[in-house]
């Protein structure tokens, strides 16, 4: 289920039918229960009045605090990253990008998931295991923002480019330049994904702006 939402079979606000569920993963209702729980633990699924389970969305508010705290830790990690890779780690990361960049190409069913796995194939060099997982947590959480950005055009070739980039500064170890590019593709995302909620009636017209680096 947690690879469902991820990958955006199951859209924002969606309901999830402990009977459809059931009927799609073939376990019993306790199994799915749990799931649940465990799903709205990592910030996935609500528990609605009346509704029951649905995907979770964020509000402007919450999309503000994440995206301005996991800049501020995944710029320690890549000062991290510059100071701790080491050579195999970066031709490891070398083919897990292109690995990456050939679904992103393909628009695999899988590109989502592998963009997802070369951004934690780099912060896990960074060698700080508690930052890793807390990078790691809160990308989970604000899913939905990335997932919407794929759907801007050109938005597929700016993420290869921005990957290149990123290796590129790993591989100089220049972490200025590297702590730059991952504001930048953070931002992007954040931004997106806000411009499009700004004058709906769901969310305010006016997004306070949180000051990223």
């Amino acid at each position: 289920m947690e690879a469902a939402i991820l990958a955006g079979y199951f859209k924002p606000r969606e309901r999830l039918i402990e009977m459809d569920l059931i009927a799609r993963y073939g376990v019993s209702r306790t199994v799915i229960r749990e799931a649940l729980k465990k799903l709205e633990a990592k910030g996935l699924v609500r528990t609605a009045p009346y509704r029951g389970a649905v995907v979770a969305d964020l509000t402007v508010e919450e999309i503000e605090e994440i995206y301005f705290v996991r800049a501020l830790m995944e710029k320690a990690a890549a000062k991290l990253v510059i100071r701790n890779i080491r050579p195999q780690e970066i031709k490891e990361l070398k083919k897990v990008a292109q690995e990456t960049e050939n679904h992103l190409r393909q628009r695999t069913e899988r590109m989502i998931e592998k963009d997802g796995e070369f951004h934690r194939a780099v912060f896990r060099t960074c060698g700080n295991r508690v930052l890793y997982d807390m990078i790691d947590s809160l990308r989970t959480k604000s899913h939905i923002v990335g997932y919407n950005a794929w759907s801007i055009p050109d938005r597929i070739e700016q993420s290869i480019k921005e990957h290149r980039q990123i290796l590129q500064a790993i591989e100089k170890r220049d972490r200025r330049e590297l702590e730059k590019l991952i504001v930048k593709h953070l931002t992007y995302s954040k931004n997106s994904y806000l411009t499009q909620l700004k004058g709906t009636e769901n969310y305010p017209k006016k997004v306070k702006e949180k000051k990223l680096g």
